[in-house]
């Protein structure tokens, strides 16, 4: 700190004439002569993250086991709310659209607890052994198990998954070739049932902030001494039950965690849609940023041989074969996805795509 104040401390004439790229690159020369300050970042780094690494990989199954815990919580906690307070307000309003709103918000929790229930129970996919894919030669290094194409190892689970996209502690499970489809269903109907909440919930919060306990008492007691009415200064009574304030504060707090959960899934449910719709997944976007810019520097463009269009690649990722239509999003369904993750055919090859 020494070298720099007495190289910024100094007379304004001075500074005046030295430029002000002469006086960073003098304080960059001076940094750099302390030995101290010589630092190797890569270095750093690890040492930052290998305490994370080593928690992620001996506490990753208890760690899951929490998270799932605190997701039936939290789905519990917010249906429990929208029973206790948004029901009453409602029906007081009219019958019929309280039917109608509870007929339209169970189809969306039916969705969001099938396809959560389905992604926690529902095993990625796990190559086959050697002797059922002889024309596979391609091993894994840490598992020395047979590697089909786009399949990667899995450092919590120990394991190599087909067509893995990402490893999710909130399901204490991978996201691979076939429960893909239930995790990113999962996301897009608990994002519609926040916006669900958001719109008819207004109004219940409005309400709960903007009115008074019909339990609380209007003015101040007062008692009659025979001639006169007099306030009381002491009332010996119970105060009034506080149920309005507990009210206020569970509306708020549901607000909080359901704006909180709309911003993160919702972001997450628009990137895994784009690469879906890019026929990638997690992973292969990685690996595909440095083909694109390695093509991109040669002059040329890099194409994803994964990539069958969005239209069909969403056919695919959704399973749409053997006569299903898009109706099978819209309702609870354990039709497996297409293909067997082991084979995969390249773009205007679709013939060899084997379906089940």
């Amino acid at each position: 700190m020494r070298i720099i104040s007495k190289l910024f401390f100094v007379p304004n004439f001075v500074i005046s004439k030295i430029t002000r790229k002469q006086i960073w690159k003098k304080v960059r020369q001076k940094i750099g002569n302390i030995p101290h300050l010589s630092i190797d970042w890569d270095d750093l780094t690890d040492r930052f993250i290998e305490p994370i690494i080593w928690v992620v990989d001996h506490f990753a199954d208890s760690l899951g086991k929490i998270f799932v815990s605190l997701v039936w919580l939290l789905i519990l906690f917010i249906v429990g709310v929208a029973y206790w307070i948004g029901l009453s307000f409602y029906w007081n309003i009219s019958a019929e659209l309280t039917i109608a709103l509870v007929i339209f918000g169970h189809w969306i929790l039916l969705n969001v607890v099938f396809h959560y229930y389905m992604a926690l129970v529902t095993p990625p996919g796990l190559p086959p052994d050697a002797e059922q894919i002889p024309h596979i030669k391609a091993r894994c290094k840490k598992c020395q198990s047979v590697k089909p194409e786009r399949t990667h190892h899995c450092s919590i689970c120990r394991k190599c998954i087909l067509r893995m996209d990402h490893h999710c502690p909130w399901l204490n499970n991978c996201v691979g070739h076939f429960n893909h489809r239930y995790f990113f269903l999962f996301m897009a109907y608990v994002v519609l049932g926040m916006i669900f909440l958001f719109i008819f919930g207004a109004p219940v919060i409005i309400h709960e902030l903007s009115n008074s306990d019909a339990s609380e008492p209007i003015g101040y007691p007062v008692f009659h001494n025979g001639s006169h009415l007099l306030p009381v200064k002491q009332v010996e009574e119970v105060a009034p039950p506080r149920s309005r304030s507990l009210r206020r504060a569970v509306s708020v707090t549901v607000s909080i965690l359901c704006a909180g959960i709309l911003a993160a899934l919702g972001a997450l449910v628009g990137w895994h849609a784009r690469l879906i719709s890019r026929g990638e997944t997690s992973i292969e976007n990685l690996t595909n940023k440095d083909d694109r810019e390695a093509k991109r520097l040669e002059g040329d463009t890099f194409v994803n041989p994964y990539d069958y269009g969005s239209y069909e690649n969403w056919r695919i990722f959704l399973g749409l074969s053997e006569g299903r239509t898009w109706w099978c999003v819209f309702f609870p369904s354990i039709h497996p996805p297409r293909g067997d993750g082991i084979s995969w055919c390249f773009k205007n090859d679709l013939t060899h795509v084997s379906y089940k």
